[in-house]
């Protein structure tokens, strides 16, 4: 039993030792230059009496492990908090310019029941997930990304617009200074010589 023991102790050492050997060779590289000088690199001998190059040893740098940062789970929070920060920061400044430009200021508009255009701008095109909520005396409109909504059935009387530009995660990023406009209807309630201001901020009489 001690002598089969033996022997198989040494066939394994010698297959061990095949393998570290094949393993060599195989990392073996020559370089080969041709009769036009062009170089190329092989790991078979090119001849019998070729000697391998003499290759320096491979340089590993372990990368050090700093641990997990205490309740991330695949990112760092203040990174991310900040980085969105940022990114909120970048829209808001883009769409700045965002406004409300029908009706103007102080319109006077003639007939109530008719329809009445409400035309929103930005100073560039909406990005995905973006929309704008209308708001007409507080009432909210269906959000849209139509540049222009129709309202109709408006009464006569004082009307306050408001708009608001939000991004896909529903964050406010413009609000569009508010827009009071006026529904009248003539002969009623203007008696003659009534004082009514008109879109370009003259003054008229109506009526008589």
């Amino acid at each position: 039993m001690e002598k089969m023991n033996y022997r198989t102790l040494l066939m394994i050492l010698f297959a061990f030792s095949l393998v570290i050997t094949a393993s060599e060779l195989a990392a073996q590289v020559y370089k080969v230059v041709d009769k036009d000088g062009n170089v190329t690199f092989t790991d078979r001998p090119p001849a019998d009496d070729a000697i391998p190059m003499d290759l320096p040893p491979i340089s590993v740098i372990e990368t050090p492990d700093y641990g997990a940062t205490p309740g991330a789970a695949n990112s760092d929070p203040a990174v991310d908090a900040e980085g969105e920060e940022v990114s909120l920061r970048s829209l808001r400044n883009t769409y700045r310019g965002f406004a409300i430009v029908s009706p103007q200021q102080e319109d006077s508009l003639w007939g109530p029941d008719g329809p009445v255009s409400i035309v929103w701008s930005a100073p560039t095109a909406l990005k995905e997930g973006m929309q704008v909520t209308i708001s007409l005396n507080g009432n909210k409109q269906k959000p849209t990304t139509d540049r222009m909504i129709v309202v109709t059935d408006l009464p006569r009387g004082e009307f306050i617009i408001s708009a608001v530009l939000t991004d896909s995660r529903n964050r406010t990023i413009a609000t569009a200074a508010p827009v009071t406009f006026f529904v009248r209807q003539p002969g009623l309630g203007l008696g003659l010589g009534t004082d009514v201001k008109n879109r370009n901020g003259a003054r008229s009489q109506v009526g008589g």
